[in-house]
């Protein structure tokens, strides 16, 4: 077992963050080509949780600078 320290939170929540980011972008490309509504629909929904799947590790990255900090 290894210990979860505040630094290896950060690294692998900018890892997920990261990811993330290209996932949106190619989820935002294939909506921009695609016509279809119902496709449509779902890829908006894909990309809604994706952006707050996105918000929650920075919420992540926020909440050890604020532990950091104090």
């Amino acid at each position: 077992m290894f210990a979860v320290t505040a630094e290896k939170i950060n690294a692998s929540s900018l890892a997920h963050i990261g990811l993330l980011d290209e996932f949106i972008k190619l989820t935002e490309t294939k909506l921009d080509a695609q016509s279809d509504p119902f496709v449509r629909e779902s890829l908006n929904d894909l990309l809604t949780s994706l952006k707050d799947e996105r918000a929650d590790y920075l919420d992540v990255l926020g909440s050890a600078a604020g532990r950091r900090a104090a």
